[in-house]
């Protein structure tokens, strides 16, 4: 009777290790759950912050908002000038101060309460591992409308007009280079133009960057606050990305000295930003193809109202949004009571994305009488507040 009893409390035991074992394997299997791989499982948006770092300052900082269930992605750009009031410091200056080299959190806390959008993982490099990683891609391609030299270590460097494939070295020269007559649309443009050639080609050459003999050299490149296992699975990721695709947006504002420094102060104290924001996130998930633009829509705004630079501010506000506007003046009456928008393209789903950017409830299908090339023209009306219409 005594061993039965024993045998019985050496089961009970044995079963009590057992689950205990279980249990632990289960909890350390949750704890190696990869974030990118749930991410991608869960088609959720994924924000990655991609910073270029020169001197110890973000010399460029791209967000990239992609989404794996369609592959495609938006890169909304944030200058390292751009003025707020910095909580932390007590006082309005550039986002750039909050930086700290090789260390970017506090930074990017700003720009997540700049952008309303969590940044999930960010992705920094600096002059020597761009260049790096650009030649260990061989090269990147890239179109540039002016011919550019520039003299780097005592030897002259110059990089011809038209498409250009650049190695390491001529990608830096390109990056650095700043052509002063050339305007901070242009500067943002030339910006991300550097990074979606390098996505381009992360896409291209994804085989051989994922290969066993190459993805160690390719992740040392990367500072980043992903693990191993997870920076290679975004990377592979980022293998399907439609790069030809991605929606290009920047921030504008306008340009104020501050204590000696210019900044760029958001308009509408940082909601337009917000909205892009929003706008991008609500494209990509749209499960229609059609949903992102397959090419940029130019647009003519004219102003029906008695309000001065009225078309112009518009202007901006949908260039923020990567619309490309040929064409800004007045409307034939400054008595316009209803803000219309015009579909000269014959895309009402467009027409009306394009609305939406204003609130407009107007979208008109016939032409009007116009020199402009445009896709689609917006006449402002007196509902217009500047920013949206109103009742």
């Amino acid at each position: 009777m005594a061993r039965s009893i024993i045998d019985k409390s050496i089961v009970f035991l044995a079963s009590i290790v057992a689950m205990i074992v279980v249990a632990v394997i289960v909890m350390v299997s949750a704890l190696r759950t990869d974030p990118v791989e749930e991410a991608v499982k869960a088609e959720r948006i994924i924000n990655v912050a991609i910073i270029f770092e020169r001197n110890g300052k973000p010399a460029a900082t791209e967000l990239l908002m992609y989404y794996p269930g369609n592959a495609r992605a938006a890169l909304l750009d944030v200058p390292s000038e751009t003025g707020l009031i910095i909580k932390s410091l007590n006082r309005v200056d550039s986002i750039d101060v909050l930086y700290e080299p090789g260390s970017p959190k506090a930074y990017l806390e700003e720009i997540q309460r700049l952008t309303g959008a969590t940044i999930d993982w960010y992705l920094l490099l600096n002059e020597s591992s761009l260049s790096a990683l650009i030649d260990l891609l061989d090269g990147i391609s890239v179109f540039l409308p002016n011919r550019v030299s520039k003299v780097v270590d005592d030897v002259p460097v110059s990089l011809p007009s038209g498409f250009v494939l650049l190695d390491g070295q001529k990608a830096l020269v390109y990056a650095n280079y700043r052509d002063p007559d050339v305007t901070d649309s242009e500067l943002v443009s030339k910006r991300q133009a550097l990074y979606q050639a390098m996505l381009r080609r992360l896409v291209e050459r994804s085989a051989f960057v994922m290969r066993d003999d190459v993805y160690p050299a390719v992740q040392r490149l990367f500072k980043t606050n992903l693990k191993q296992e997870s920076l290679k699975r975004l990377l592979y990721e980022f293998g399907r990305l439609e790069a030809d695709r991605i929606v290009l947006q920047r921030l504008t504002g306008a340009y104020r000295s501050v204590e000696g420094k210019m900044l760029l102060f958001p308009h509408y104290d940082g909601e337009l930003v917000k909205d892009i924001v929003k706008q991008s996130l609500n494209a990509l998930l749209n499960a229609d193809d059609t949903a992102i633009a397959e090419k940029v829509f130019t647009l003519e705004i004219l102003n029906g109202t008695s309000v001065r630079g009225l078309a112009q501010n518009t202007a901006e506000i949908f260039q923020s949004f990567g619309y490309e506007v040929v064409s800004v003046g007045n409307a034939p009456s400054v008595d316009v009571v209803r803000t219309s928008v015009v579909d000269r393209y014959g895309d009402r789903d467009a027409a009306t994305t394009v609305a939406n950017v204003i609130r407009c409830g107007i979208v008109e299908e016939e032409a009007i009488p116009s020199a402009s090339p445009a896709d689609f023209v917006i006449i402002l009306g007196k509902d217009f507040n500047g920013r949206n219409c109103v009742d």
